[in-house]
């Protein structure tokens, strides 16, 4: 029986770091500085909470 040639795999350490669930990410704060999200003032459904606030 004759080895057959092996491809080369990567690394599998470097495969698990690679994957999205591993990647740096900053958590937003929900109070205090850094927290002010600009999307929830720009609000898609204004005239609901215009009249809301009315």
């Amino acid at each position: 029986m004759s080895k057959k040639p092996t491809k080369a795999r990567p690394n599998k350490a470097k495969s698990l770091i690679a994957q999205p669930l591993f990647r740096c990410r900053q958590e937003q704060p929900g109070k205090g500085k850094g927290s002010y999200r600009r999307e929830a003032f720009q609000s898609r459904d204004w005239e609901a909470s215009y009249f809301l606030a009315a």
